[in-house]
């Protein structure tokens, strides 16, 4: 499974977030990414304003408690 991961900077402060949804593949997690980055750019609040995402794999350890999703 998969998640974006953005950082957004603004004014010299940063704001961590996601879209909160979990991706089945790397394929559908990168579309989505794309998507929102667009979204993001055309309605940052200054023209200082910029974001970092990614994509990224989530594991769950064996030895760890079982996560059902």
């Amino acid at each position: 499974m998969y998640v974006i991961v953005m950082i957004m900077i603004h004014m010299g402060q940063h704001k961590i977030a996601s879209d909160q949804i979990l991706y089945p593949n790397m394929e559908m997690c990168e579309v989505a990414r794309a998507d929102l980055v667009d979204r993001l750019v055309t309605t940052k609040p200054s023209g200082e304003s910029f974001v970092f995402s990614k994509c990224t794999e989530i594991s769950f350890e064996e030895d760890k408690a079982k996560v059902a999703l």
